[in-house]
């Protein structure tokens, strides 16, 4: 495969190990072939073609690690994102090149009307949720939208997202009583990780903050 069928990150992936893996290599077989011819096991000619050889033989091993980074990099990527299981997530192009350019209210607006049609897209919902509360002051529909989103059979990603997202308006809004309900539900839903952990840890801080 010739060098202009390859994308720019795996050109620059083959010319890193080529700047570190073949001078090393190229010496380290020059030298073990001069030893042979040193102590008489080769003879001159032989040398010479093996150093011409070891050329080949470089590229050959150039090629073969970058093949098996590569493949290794894929098989990781694949079993993080659980490949076939799990669909990628959704993209909201327009939303997003508006939110870019600051259009945040016209962002929104596009999100109500993808919801209006796709009324079971959690992701949406969780996207404009967070438009709502970073860049809007909508914190009552922010809310109002995380909660949705438990009713609506979410995956796990999304409840806890969701759950995330009611946290931290909560400690936003100073709504102390949510903030510990919601702490308790995320401490006893998700037991044994570290979001449950950190959640027993700062209901713990809030109950001996407690007045009386």
């Amino acid at each position: 495969m010739a060098l202009k069928d390859i994308d720019a990150s795996e050109r620059a992936q083959l010319l890193k190990i080529a700047v570190w893996f073949g001078p090393a290599v190229f010496l380290i077989l020059s030298a073990a072939w001069a030893k042979l011819y040193q102590n008489g096991a080769i003879p001159g000619w032989l040398l010479a073609v093996l150093i011409v050889l070891d050329v080949p033989l470089v590229v050959l091993g150039i090629l073969g690690i970058h093949a098996f980074t590569s493949r290794a990099s894929t098989t990781l990527v694949h079993g993080l994102y659980a490949v076939g299981d799990i669909p990628p997530p959704k993209s909201y192009p327009r939303q997003d090149v508006m939110i870019v350019r600051g259009q945040y209210r016209e962002a929104a607006e596009y999100f109500r009307d993808h919801l209006t049609v796709e009324p079971d897209d959690n992701e949406a919902r969780l996207r404009l949720a967070d438009l709502l509360e970073q860049h809007l002051d909508d914190l009552a529909g922010a809310e109002r939208l995380y909660l949705e989103v438990r009713g609506l059979q979410p995956s796990r990603g999304e409840e806890v997202r969701a759950a995330n997202g009611l946290i931290d308006l909560y400690r936003k809004q100073g709504n102390r009583e949510r903030l510990l309900v919601e702490l308790a539900r995320f401490r006893d839903r998700y037991p044994g990780t570290p979001g449950a952990q950190a959640a027993g840890r700062l209901l713990a801080e809030l109950k001996m903050q407690s007045p009386g």
